[in-house]
């Protein structure tokens, strides 16, 4: 005995109403979940200025255990460079650090890319204080920021920088 097996016919091929309708509720439900989940236009950066928030950034350097004991060197960020902006002509940071344990006084400084050094030598920044590393950065400049804390006497530091 053959098996013979028969072509679908054309109502089998042709959806039915309940699959169009159910198509086009997961295509609306998929279009609405997009629009809830677009992320809401920045203010422009001009219009917010130096120096107010949003920062360019936030960096940091902490030591909770007391693994280190004296002056330590960090770089921000980790991995990578900032990039100046149109915002600021000046590389500025701002020490938010309370000036007790874990909220230090800081030295910073303004290494440019491809360098290796300090551009224009440390500068002391005291806990509340904004202090400019670099002046008249052209726009686009890629940057990082060395800070420099007494971890024998703090646990850390944190600032803001704006560029």
């Amino acid at each position: 005995m053959t098996a013979v097996i028969q072509p679908r016919s054309d109502n089998d091929r042709r959806p039915t109403r309940n699959k169009i309708r159910r198509g086009i509720a997961a295509a609306v439900g998929l279009i609405a979940m997009a629009a809830t989940l677009t992320v809401p236009a920045a203010p422009a950066q001009a219009a917010s200025g130096c120096r107010s928030a949003p920062y360019s950034a936030r960096f940091g350097l902490s030591d909770p255990f007391k693994a280190f004991d004296g002056v330590e060197v960090a770089s921000a960020p980790y991995g990578g460079t900032y990039r100046t902006t149109t915002q600021c002509r000046d590389i500025q940071v701002k020490n938010t650090g309370n000036g007790r344990s874990d909220g230090a006084p800081f030295y910073a400084c303004v290494v440019f890319s491809g360098r290796a050094t300090c551009a224009n030598g440390w500068t002391y920044v005291g806990p509340g204080q904004w202090k400019n590393l670099a002046t008249n950065v052209k726009d686009g400049t890629r940057f990082n920021v060395w800070i420099s804390v007494n971890l024998g006497t703090y646990y850390g530091a944190q600032a803001v920088g704006d560029w």
